[in-house]
């Protein structure tokens, strides 16, 4: 099959392929934003392209092709006075792989817990916390040829309640006879169920509220459901134009998520120098009633070490959020 036959179908099926659509029904839905200014700045689109440490949340397979250590760390504020902050280490062992360590926490802040009886606040306080501690292994099997593999340790917890869970992403990275085309696959959260536990369960209940003289606060625990983690299925295209001073880099990746119908998210980079860059995208391209798609940003490369990104994502009718990042080479 031709190049541009693969880069035809990547495009269009998502267009094509229309199912009941399963809007918030996985658990730990943090694991979906973007993590990377650069990569949510071109569309969220870096499957392929992805190849410094944020790889680790892209895809694995891009740390494998790091000649030195590198650290990111990025802070981003989110809707509603939420806020997400990564933390990610990648580090080549001669011989062996390049090994990488990711840390992603969701917070809400603190906020008052209400009822019917105390509406504007019982005088409590609680808040929403999620993390994500991941551990990765990427291997070049060839000049071309990239894998990698993260482990993952998956933790959600609201008030009094929580619930954890393992996962795994698998990824490939393929530098293609095509001078400049690059391809990449990867399967992200695949692992296990999550079920929120804890004393928010518990509720007292009258077992024959007809009789008298019975106990009526007996305890009895809640039946919650348990939720798949946001498994999804990527595989993109990145294409680089011109040489020297000026390239202009255009991504796509097509999304087969398991809690959506498909989707394509499109970017493009324009480097100047190798120092100054430009980025945007479009995310949720194709998806039927996306909330915000436009994605804007810039990097700044501040010697051969150190490289400073930021990202502006539209979210619909939730307004918009920024997200900030520094990326260290040692």
């Amino acid at each position: 099959m031709r190049t541009s036959h693969i880069l035809l179908a990547i495009l269009v099926l998502p267009a094509l392929v229309s199912a009941q659509t399963k809007v918030g029904t996985t658990a730990a839905p943090f694991l979906e934003i973007g993590a990377g200014a650069r990569g949510v700045a071109m569309g969220e689109s870096q499957v392929a392209t992805a190849r410094d440490v944020t790889a680790l949340y892209w895809n694995p397979a891009g740390v494998a092709h790091l000649t030195g250590g590198q650290a990111a760390f990025q802070y981003n504020e989110w809707i509603a006075g939420t806020n997400l902050s990564y933390a990610a280490l990648a580090m080549p062992v001669p011989g062996v792989a390049t090994l990488g360590l990711q840390v992603y926490r969701f917070d809400s802040g603190l906020m008052e817990v209400t009822d019917i009886v105390f509406p504007d606040g019982t005088g409590e306080q609680f808040r929403v916390q999620d993390i994500l501690i991941g551990v990765t292994a990427a291997r070049r099997l060839t000049a071309n040829f990239a894998i990698g593999g993260s482990a993952k340790y998956v933790r959600s917890s609201v008030w009094r309640m929580s619930a954890s869970t393992v996962a795994l992403d698998l990824g490939m990275q393929y530098d293609t006879p095509v001078d400049k085309l690059k391809l990449g696959f990867n399967i992200s959260n695949f692992g296990g169920e999550m079920r929120l536990d804890g004393d928010n369960t518990l509720v007292r209940i009258d077992l024959d509220p007809n009789a008298t003289g019975n106990n009526d606060g007996l305890l009895a625990r809640i039946a919650v459901r348990s939720w798949d983690l946001p498994l999804n299925f990527r595989i993109g295209l990145g294409y680089a134009l011109g040489s020297g001073p000026y390239v202009l880099s255009l991504n796509a990746d097509a999304m087969y998520p398991n809690n959506n119908d498909a989707y394509v998210n499109a970017g493009a980079e324009f480097a100047f120098m190798d120092m100054v860059f430009l980025r945007g995208g479009l995310a949720q391209n194709f998806l039927k009633d996306a909330e915000g798609s436009a994605r804007f940003g810039f990097g700044v490369k501040l010697g051969n070490r150190l490289m400073a990104d930021y990202a502006w994502s539209d979210r619909g009718v939730l307004g918009s959020t920024s997200l900030i990042g520094v990326t260290i080479g040692f």
